[in-house]
């Protein structure tokens, strides 16, 4: 049986990266620590050439590296030390010999750094947090920007990502980019930095540019200017500079991007396309950060999710658009070897594992969770395609754990968050604990959705209204093709706009017994001014603002339908959740026990929105059991 604990038995893969002469496959394997509530992180290698693995730095965490050579990688972590009877705040920059475990320290440099690129004369270009609020009163918090917050940071007010230099011949540090201007992400190219960034005061909705920072000259150059592009990804490619956007001025922030070069400070069409650039396949069994986007040669790979899955796309310079991995869950990060791709997977009903894709066979080369689910009862996701109002929509039904054809069992609805996310076959802790509760689990890609273009994953305007009626239909589905279904015995649950969706669907219907909203939101007026990014978001998505169609927002909010719930609800909110903010879930629990309607709150304190992906243990394991307990209370399953 899977139990609410097992998910710390399982361990995440992050951060594959080939050594340069691509005899290695490096990455970090993370596990939870209930006891110590947090995660190991720790930095391992797979021979490809003795096709071993090898568990090389035990008990040093380790959650970001860079290969120097095949024996060295470049490690970091934060440290205080003492300077001339100051006590500095920084990082600690580390070479680390893989092989002896052997570490030596290359330098210190007086800022928290979060990520950082390895140049060839032995200097480091860094990204790291800058505050530029000048009153920094320890009686008071001053703000005078929005966003003023961001989720997983906390008060945001005049701080950005800066990128610096550390100068390797004199030990200084000089920044590349100013106060104001905020550096989205960066890449390496040959000599030249090239990142993607947006300078402001009081306001941020401009788009970011493209630039590109000469290291040898020491000078930057605009690629492309701000407020034009929605920026995914830049690079070369064929000796030119490219990106994967979107034009901010026609597409949606849910619009799938196209391709374009860039010359003369201007974009021009690579290639029309219409598919999703990233891994949007959901899953609780994951843990840091992934590339990918690779670019070798001429050729430029990328994840892709299509339907229920991801995959590994190769585009060549003429356009040509070639999948290269099957459909079997989810592509999480790889990278390129000649003529092969070794990526982490989720695969089939597995937990993350290493896999290398040749002439178009997959291997798995590792057995890091071999052991976890040994003795554990695994419900097969079962697809489920149905047509509503035109449209081929995708979900998966989970079986009951130990299922009994001839017993009648409780359902879940389980609505996932973005919108633009998918759930598909990939393994999923809560979903399986859920089966084995003994539910069925109906899950899946409503209107709203990635994976199937850009017209289905627009909802500009009317959420609630396309999204409800493939939701339902789900639900009648799933009740038609499996009549063990109790229909008397139906929970419906979601986090994100999975918990907006909750919120929607009790207030318009009652033939739910119970529900479980959770980071969610209810009012689009409120939500305006406190989500971190609200007012672009509810402005673009509500098609309307407080001020414009205010009856519109109105409409698209939840609270509004709050008079006529009966179902009983939970809302389960992070504290410190600033893409949803925790008073919305107290808003929609007080409009419901105002009318007589049993609910509950549980606010989990120190928590942030990715609390069901990337909480601290002990975290997850409290949001679980409320789950349960529940679900148990009106659905009449087992509690905890």
């Amino acid at each position: 049986m899977i139990k609410i604990n097992d998910v710390f038995n399982y361990k995440f893969i992050s951060g594959l990266s080939l050594s340069p002469k691509k005899e290695k496959i490096g990455f970090v394997v993370y596990q939870g620590d209930l006891e110590e509530n947090r995660y190991h992180a720790r930095f391992n290698f797979y021979n490809r050439n003795k096709k071993e693995l090898v568990e090389s730095i035990k008990n040093k965490q380790i959650e970001q590296f860079k290969w120097i050579d095949e024996q060295t990688i470049v490690i970091f972590k934060k440290e205080e030390w003492e300077n001339e009877g100051a006590l500095l705040k920084g990082t600690v920059f580390s070479k680390l010999n893989i092989e002896s475990g052997e570490e030596s320290t290359w330098c210190r440099v007086p800022y928290l750094v979060k990520s950082f690129e390895c140049l060839e004369n032995g200097d480091l270009i860094i990204l790291s947090s800058y505050d530029g609020q000048e009153d920094k009163s320890e009686e008071a918090i001053i703000i005078d920007e929005i966003p003023f917050w961001s989720d997983g940071q906390g008060i945001t007010n005049k701080i950005r990502n800066r990128m610096y230099r550390w100068h390797s011949k004199t030990d200084e540090v000089t920044p590349i980019t100013d106060e104001l201007t905020n550096v989205n992400f960066m890449t390496l190219h040959k000599n030249e930095v090239l990142f993607v960034a947006k300078r402001f005061t009081d306001k941020s909705n401009l788009v970011p540019g493209a630039y590109a920072y000469d290291s040898q000259t020491g000078n930057t150059k605009t690629l492309l200017p701000e407020n034009l592009y929605r920026i995914e990804y830049l690079n070369y490619i064929g000796g030119k500079p490219f990106f994967i956007g979107a034009d901010s001025k026609t597409a949606l922030a849910t619009d799938n991007p196209k391709f374009y070069f860039i010359e003369n400070e201007q974009a021009k069409l690579w290639i029309d396309t219409d598919f999703s650039c990233r891994d949007t396949v959901g899953s609780d069994c994951r843990y840091g950060e992934n590339q990918t986007f690779r670019v070798e040669g001429d050729v430029l790979y990328l994840v892709s999710t299509h339907e229920r899955s991801s995959f590994i796309k190769k585009i060549s310079l003429d356009g040509t658009i070639e999948i290269l991995t099957k459909d079997d869950g989810s592509i999480d990060g790889f990278d390129v070897a000649e003529d092969e791709i070794v990526f982490t997977g989720l695969r089939g009903t597995k937990l993350m594992e290493i896999y290398s894709q040749k002439n178009g066979v997959e291997n798995q080369l590792t057995e890091i969770n071999q052991q976890a689910l040994v003795g554990k009862d695994i419900s097969t996701p079962e697809p489920m395609v149905f047509e509503n109002n035109g449209y081929n929509v995708h979900y998966v039904v989970l079986k009951p754990a130990r299922f009994d054809e001839n017993k009648k069992y409780p359902a879940v609805l389980y609505i996932h968050g973005g919108a633009k996310v998918i759930y598909g076959t990939a393994f999923f802790h809560e979903m399986q604990m859920l089966a084995n509760q003994g539910y069925f689990v109906i899950y899946g890609n409503p209107r709203g959705s990635d994976g199937q273009g850009s017209e289905f994953a627009r909802l500009q305007g009317q959420y609630g209204i396309p999204d409800y009626s493939d939701m339902m239909k789900a639900v009648d589905t799933a009740m038609e093709r499996y009549p063990q279904i109790d229909e008397e015995k139906l929970g419906v649950m979601g986090g994100s706009y999975g918990g907006i969706m909750t919120n929607w669907i009790i207030g318009h219907t009652n033939r739910f017994k119970c529900a479980i909203s959770q980071r969610s939101l209810c009012n689009m007026v409120s939500s305006f001014g406190t989500a971190d990014n609200g007012f672009n978001f509810v402005a673009e998505q509500m098609n309307s603002t407080p001020w414009k169609n205010h009856e519109l927002l109105w409409q698209q909010s939840p609270l509004k339908y709050a008079d006529k719930v009966e179902t009983p609800a939970l809302f389960i909110h992070p504290q410190e959740d600033y893409r949803c903010h925790y008073s919305e879930s107290l808003q929609m629990f007080t409009a419901l026990k105002y009318h007589g309607v049993d609910s509950r709150v549980c606010i989990i304190k120190g928590e942030s929105h990715g609390l069901s992906r990337s909480g601290r243990p002990k975290s997850r394991v409290k949001r679980l059991e409320e789950i349960v307990n529940w679900l148990a209370k009106y659905l009449g399953g087992e509690a905890c």
